[in-house]
Order: C-alpha cells, then structure tokens, then sequence
C-alpha cells in the first residue's frame, strides 16, 4: 500500500510537466471576462495547458508544456507547421469557441533547453543500466519513476514562446514586466481546468476544456529563477495551482511577471503550501533585483 501511495503522489506531480490541465484551487471563475489575454492550449481534443498572449503573434506558455523528456526537445505537436488549437472563451464549450493556428516556431528558453537535453541523455544511461538489471514489471516501474522524475526544471527558466502565423485582434494582449518582484507583492494567478483533486473525473466529464480561474495571492520569497507565492496550506483563503495551470500568467497590475510552474505541498484538501512560477525579471540574471536587461533582451523577438 505505501509503495502504490507512493507511486500515485510521484504520479500526481507528473502531471504537472505533462498534460492535462487541472485548476486552480480555491480560485474565482472568471465571469465577467477580465483576463482574456490568458488562454487554453487544447491538444487531442482536451484541455493541455495555458498560455498569455503576448504579442500579435505570440503566446507565452511553460516549456513543459511543449516539450518532450522522452525526446530531450520540442514535442512533435508544436513545432514549426503544426496546427496550434486555443481558446479564450472563459469556458469553451462550442466550436465557436476555439481558434485553429498554425506554429511558425517555439523557442525554449536556451537554459531550459540544455538542460532538458542533458536530462534526455542521463534518464537514457539509466534506463539502459536497467535493462541490463532488470525485466518485466519490477524494470517497468523503475522507469516509470524515472520518467516522473522531472524535477530539474525546478532550476531552469521553465518558459516558451509559441509563435503563429496569424493574427488574433479579437484576443487582447497582456504586456510582460520584467521589473523586479519585491516579497510581499500581491500578484494574481490564472489559469485554466478542473477546481478539484479530489473530484478530478466528474470535473473533466462536466468540463472537458475547463474554465479560467484567478486568484489573488502574496508572493513569499524570490530567486534567480523563480518566485514562490502562497497557497492554500501555508494562508487559509489563497489560490492554490494544481498540475495543468501550468504555462498560465501571474500578473502584476495586469502585467505578467512569471509563468506558473508547479506546487508545493499539493494533497488531497485541495490545496498546496505554496506555488513556484518562473521570475522573468531573473532571467539569466545573477540575482533577482536585475536590470531586467536579460528579461526585455529574451522577449525582443517577440
């Protein structure tokens, strides 16, 4: 029993770096349509991911949200050619609803990118020394543990920027900020999926494409690489991301400044301690209170 306990968090916390998207917990459904610049990434016909746009043509997302740990690069499904399918419906239920696109090109923050390839050739030498140890079920569950084992994106800027080739007018624009955060700032989370864990199956069933949440939270600390803000477990009251709000914005005065990454703490209350997102004012800076030189250099193209 512990071992499949086990197996089931491990399997849990996967999902953060892969598909479907789940909700935020204990945030607010976004009624009144305050927050269309955020949108939902559908992949095989279900909610994947989401994403801001940020310019024209252009949709920020988390990078492992379009990457691929079993082939150390881009996921098939967007690179360059691929139709991309998204919407900004608050929550898309129609044909009408959805926007087919077609990728011009995705681009991994160059950190992620390089890890993400080293990270490829080491689960490969693992999984070789395996099979050479191991067979049949006990083989095939040290890989699954292995392939769940996606923690290192936990120091790498964990952003992609999906560029299409057409144009949405209908779809507003978030500007990103790549100002310093301060510890204490209160910030917004948002994304789209499910509210609840512990009702996952009936919410997907009720809701395949989900529905965007926001919630307002307080950002605790900040890095390099990343800002933690508070969830539910650690203040009563604050928005908690579950696995899926990935690649959705947090925004600063209607602003973004980071990319929602994954949780901490995360149980079966429907809460986490605390949320992690990438801190665009760090980007490949020395200290968080950069320049943001780093930051605007790496969204020029955009």
């Amino acid at each position: 029993m512990r071992e499949f306990k086990t197996l089931y968090w491990r399997w849990l916390l996967a999902l953060l770096w892969t598909s479907p998207s789940w909700a935020l917990l204990g945030g607010q459904t976004d009624t009144p349509d305050e927050f269309g610049a955020v949108v939902a990434l559908v992949r095989d016909n279900a909610l994947h991911c989401s994403a801001t746009k940020i310019s024209q043509q252009a949709f920020l997302t988390a990078a492992h949200c379009v990457a691929s740990t079993r082939t150390g690069t881009l996921d098939s499904a967007f690179v360059a050619g691929q139709s991309l399918v998204i919407s900004a419906a608050p929550a898309p239920k129609t044909r009408n609803d959805f926007i087919k696109l077609t990728i011009n090109r995705t681009q991994l923050h160059s950190d992620y990118a390089a890890a993400l390839h080293r990270f490829f050739v080491y689960k490969s030498q693992r999984i070789a020394a395996y099979q050479q140890r191991y067979s049949g079920e006990d083989l095939a569950r040290r890989i699954r543990v292995l392939e769940a084992d996606n923690h290192f994106t936990a120091r790498f800027p964990d952003l992609a920027v999906v560029v299409v080739r057409e144009s949405t007018p209908l779809i507003p624009i978030a500007p990103v900020d790549c100002t310093p955060l301060l510890a204490g700032t209160k910030v917004q989370l948002v994304g789209y999926g499910y509210d609840s864990i512990k009702h996952f199956a009936q919410r997907r069933k009720a809701a395949p494409f989900g529905q965007r949440h926001w919630g307002t939270t307080e950002v605790i600390r900040i890095d390099s690489i990343n800002f933690y803000t508070y969830g539910g477990l650690l203040r009563a009251g604050e928005p908690s991301l579950s696995p899926g709000d990935s690649g959705g914005p947090v925004l600063r005065r209607g602003r973004v400044v980071g990319v929602n990454g994954t949780v901490y703490g995360l149980s079966r209350l429907d809460a986490a301690r605390s949320n992690m997102a990438v801190n665009l004012n760090g980007l490949n800076a020395p200290a968080a209170n950069s320049s943001g030189q780093q930051c605007r250099a790496f969204f020029r193209d955009f």
